[in-house]
Formats: structure tokens, C-alpha cells, sequence
């Protein structure tokens, strides 16, 4: 069948290369030989590729096939387990919206799909357990563990080993850019599919919930807006707004904390996945710098110091996991800082379960690992690595399986308006809906899905124009780092980090002696031989490049 569905397509093309080819816009034979030849040449190369893409896409089929010649002998359908986080644990409608993905897979792939979604505050050490001890998670997020934790521990799979995106995967192929999958490959391998999302950031987006902003009698048009339409403001004016809201909400916290200062409210670069070593003008320079030294990392623990110091952050904050958008959804916390991107103001208002008004206090910034922070793993240890690259794939290409996974069940959990654009369902908010996890920057192709109600429908084109126009790129950008060799340094590094950097960056002690102990803790535990080999490394690799 593969050779005859080749034979027909390549007959196919050369008679319309004939009919496009063989006469000039005269009429007249073409009569050079130089240019038949090559067109010969081209002809035969595009067949050649043709048949070979026809000969891919049967493989494909075949699997598909197998898989459900399988499940009707024996009643029942291979499983393909996917991984992510959420802000509060699995949802309480998973099983019915794992049912309904399943329905479809059944028919498109021959598998069911489960759903398998962790609390933010554990994923990380959770979805580690399990890669290690051998459970089943097919498809995961390195959100939480790190990429190059997951590489490094062996937990990810060699994507195009013997063929399998190739064969398998090509519609990924098809939809994310070749420089984006080459900027996720560790070594030469390629074990990851980033996100398809926002690479750029608006950095230190300030979010605070707009009933706090209005009994507090802030003035929020009184501020000029930025070219997202956020409001446009400086740190002073955040101090200024914080000490209203805390004054008129005094029963409130004020500041929901998270580690988020330098990742999204900077343009420091964590070249090589982590902060152990950065680009603190990455812009301009290729020097590799502590940032825990810096003054912009001061600046930030001396704000902290002074937010802590006047009651806006709460006591608990060094030992509290919990997200910072899912404490404000409780209603006991009023504000938090996130990334600004194109019609972000809907995304976080669901997210914290109200109107939220973003202030734009930063810049726009890409870093190096913007594409590869988080991308979307297969298990080395899983069972069918084929069926789990085509789920994969599905996750990116297959609107049905994209809008379950993001939005969950049409008519229950939304419903969608005239213009494609959708809103809650019956009865439904963010409050009380069985199925919102409400992390699309995470999703594989939130663009596949709706646009929710008020974004506009466009949003995927214009958050890739935010990102190709973003004035403030690190040169660094696809540069990836294995750092295997250092992974006892890299492990102590993080011990002494997570040991004394929390006091420190919520503001629990004065900035000079937090940051001296966290530095002479870092120094102790090897950053500046770890340093040393993060500069080698990208200094070979900008050489490489031709990037000076």
C-alpha cells in the first residue's frame, strides 16, 4: 500500500511539473539545457521527498491501525498518561474530561488519554518520584523540575530517535520552527517540544485586583498605558498604590509572594537554565556574572525588605507553596507580580477568580532559554514510545483535543459565541468550575483552542509578532548548556540557595546580611568553578555561532 500510494503521488507531481514547466511564457519549448536539467533535478528531489512524507504518514496510519485491532481483540485501549501542574490540584471534573478526550483518541489514535494533574506546590518533587520509580507519566511538563534536570536525571526521551518524530510527529514538524526545536536540544538531542506561546515577556507586570484599586480610590486612568494597554507606572507609584490598598484592606495581605523576581521581573538571563551564573546585560554582553551580587538583585530585596517591613507580605511567605494567583482567588491576598504579554488581562483575571488590572512596570525582554525554560517531555521509560508521540502531537495539532485540555467540556465548562470566542457555561465562573486550570502558557498550543471572550481572536499572531519584535534579546538566545559534568556543584549550589535565599528575597532580614550570607554560601558551595565552566561553554558555542 506505502508503495502505491508513492507510485501515485510521484506520477502526480511529475505531470504537473511537465505541464508548469515545459513551454515559456511564449509558448515556446524551453531549449536551455543547464535549466532543464536542474528542473529535472528539482523535480526528482521534491518526488523523492514526497514519497517519502506519503511513506511517513502510512507508518503512522499503521500504528494507528495496530493499536485499534488491539483494543477491539482485547476490550481494551492502550493508555497514554500526561502530566502538568495546576494552581490547586486535579480538578474535580478530570475524569469526565479525561473521558471525553479518550472518546476522541479512541476514534483519531487508537488510545485513551488520562489527564493527570498535580498541585503546583508538589509537581516538581511529585513528577520526579514517579519518572524515577518507574509509574506511568508518558508525557510530561518540565515546568516545575527544570529541562535540564529531567536530561540530566535521564528522565526524557530521545525525540527523534529511529524516526520517531519523523514518522510519528510530523504535523510538530510542521507547526514549530526549526531554530526553536534546535534551541531545545541538549547535546546535539532534541528532548523536548517547547510551548507554543509568549517567549517574550513584559517584564514585572504588577497585578492587583481592581476592587481593592477602587475602594482604595486609586485613580487608574489618571496613568498613561503601555502598547498592550497596560497601565504604565513606576515603583514608586506601586508603593505608593500599596500602601492605599493596605490601608483600606487592612484585613487583606497585600503582596502575594512568589521566587519570581529575577524570572519575571528582570532582564537578567539564566543562561543554561539557571541562575548560578548569568548575562546581566545580555543584550550587549556575553559576560558571565553573579547575579546575586548585582545591584538590579539588591534593589529587589531592598524592595521586598521595605513591602515586609510596612505588613503588605505575609508571615508565612518563606514556607507557603502555594501559587500566588491562588491565593488571591481566596480572597485574603490583593496583588502579585507576573509576565505581561498580548491579552493577558483576561488570563490572570481567571486565574485569580476577578477583575485584575495589570501595571507594566518593566521592559520587554527575551531571554536564551525563553523557547526551551519548559518544554513538553516523553519518559524514556514509556511503553509505546509511538502512540505517546502522536498523543504529543495531538496536544499541539488537534483542536478538539486542544480545547479539552485547555478549556475543558463545550456546553458544560463554556460556551462558544458567534465569533469562535467563548465564555463560561451555564452557571459556570472561575470559582466553581469542575475543570480550569488555567495555565495556557504551559499548554502545548494554546492557540489551537478558543480565544476566550474579550481577547482578541487573533491573539496567537500578535503574541508571535510580540515575540519577533521584541526590542531586548539576549544574545544568547538557543543557547543550551549540559551540565552534567557539574551536577554535585549544581546540586549544592541550589541546597545553599534554597537555605538562605528565602529570608532574604521576602524581606525577613536586612538586604547586607541576607546577601552576604547567601553569597558566601553560593561561593562555598562552588558558583564560581560552576561559573567558570557556564562562561567556557558559551564562549565555545558563541564561537560556533559567529556571535562576538
Amino acid at each position: 500500500m506505502k508503495r502505491l500510494l508513492a507510485t501515485v503521488l510521484t506520477a502526480a507531481m511529475v505531470a504537473t511539473l511537465f505541464v508548469g514547466c515545459g513551454t515559456n511564457d511564449n509558448g515556446a519549448a524551453t531549449t536551455d539545457t543547464k535549466q532543464t536539467e536542474t528542473t529535472e533535478t528539482a523535480a526528482a528531489d521534491d518526488t523523492a521527498a514526497a514519497a517519502e512524507e506519503t511513506a511517513d504518514a502510512g507508518l503512522a496510519e499503521q500504528a494507528i491501525a495496530d493499536r485499534k485491532a488491539a483494543a477491539e481483540a482485547s476490550g481494551e485501549y492502550e493508555k497514554i498518561v500526561v502530566s502538568f501542574f495546576d494552581w490547586t490540584g486535579a480538578p474535580a471534573g478530570i475524569d469526565r474530561i479525561n473521558e471525553k478526550i479518550s472518546e476522541h483518541t479512541r476514534e483519531t489514535l487508537g488510545v485513551d488519554v488520562e489527564l493527570l494533574i498535580i498541585d503546583s506546590a508538589a509537581y516538581s518533587d511529585d513528577i520526579k518520584l514517579m519518572l524515577s520509580s518507574g509509574e506511568q507519566v508518558d508525557l510530561f511538563s518540565t515546568c516545575g523540575p527544570g529541562y535540564m534536570t529531567c536530561v540530566n536525571n535521564g528522565y526524557c526521551a530521545d525525540l527523534e530517535e529511529d524516526g520517531l518524530l519523523d514518522n510519528y510527529g510530523a504535523g510538530l514538524k510542521d507547526l514549530v520552527r526549526a531554530d526553536y526545536f534546535d534551541a531545545c536540544r541538549v547535546g546535539g538531542t532534541l528532548y523536548g517540544v517547547p510551548p507554543i506561546k509568549d517567549y517574550a515577556i513584559q517584564t514585572a507586570a504588577i497585578c492587583i485586583g481592581t476592587e481593592y484599586l477602587e475602594g482604595a480610590g486609586v485613580d487608574v486612568d489618571a496613568f498613561a498605558k503601555d502598547d498592550l494597554g497596560y497601565v504604565k507606572c513606576t515603583w514608586d507609584d506601586i508603593d505608593d498604590i500599596f500602601a492605599k490598598i493596605h490601608e483600606a484592606f487592612p484585613d487583606k495581605t497585600v503582596y502575594s509572594t512568589q521566587d519570581n523576581m529575577l524570572t519575571q521581573g528582570s532582564c537578567v538571563d539564566n543562561i543554561g537554565g539557571d541562575y548560578y551564573g548569568t548575562l546581566l546585560d545580555s543584550a550587549n554582553s556575553l559576560k558571565v556574572e553573579n547575579v546575586y551580587e548585582s545591584e538590579v538583585f539588591k534593589e529587589w530585596c531592598a524592595r521586598f525588605y521595605r513591602w515586609n517591613q510596612a505588613g503588605y507580605i505575609s508571615g508565612d511567605a518563606m514556607t507557603d507553596k502555594t501559587g500566588a494567583s491562588a491565593r488571591i482567588k481566596t480572597g485574603s491576598f490583593m496583588a502579585m507580580m507576573a509576565c505581561g504579554k498580548p491579552a493577558y488581562q483576561n488570563q490572570i483575571s481567571n486565574e485569580c477568580g476577578r477583575p485584575m488590572t495589570v501595571f507594566d512596570v518593566g521592559e520587554p525582554f527575551m531571554s536564551s532559554s525563553a523557547v526551551s525554560s519548559f518544554p513538553w517531555c516523553m519518559n524514556q521509560a514509556t511503553e509505546d514510545p509511538i502512540a505517546a508521540m502522536q498523543v504529543l502531537e495531538a496536544l499541539y495539532c488537534d483542536p478538539v483535543v486542544a480545547n479539552l485540555v485547555c478549556w475543558g467540556e463545550e456546553g458544560v465548562e463554556y460556551v462558544v459565541n458567534d465569533d469562535t470566542t467563548i465564555n463560561w457555561g451555564p452557571g459556570v465562573d472561575s470559582q466553581n468550575s469542575e475543570y480550569f486550570p488555567n495555565v495556557l502558557w504551559m499548554m502545548p498550543n494554546q492557540y489551537a483552542a478558543h480565544v476566550w471572550e474579550g481577547d482578541p481572536v487573533d491573539v496567537g499572531e500578535q503574541t508571535a509578532k510580540f515575540n519577533d519584535n521584541c526590542p531586548v534579546k539576549s544574545k544568547a538566545l538557543g543557547f543550551t548548556w549540559d551540565n552534567g559534568d557539574y551536577a554535585a556543584e549544581f546540586t549544592a549550589l541550589k541546597n545553599a540557595y534554597e537555605e538562605y535565599s528565602g529570608k532574604v528575597i521576602y524581606g525577613f532580614v536586612d538586604p547586607e546580611t541576607g546577601l552576604k550570607e547567601l553569597n558566601d554560601a553560593l561561593y562555598a558551595a562552588g558558583l564560581e568553578e560552576y561559573m567558570a565552566a557556564k562562561q567556557a561553554a558559551l564562549d565555545e558555542w558563541a564561537k560556533s555561532a559567529g556571535i562576538n
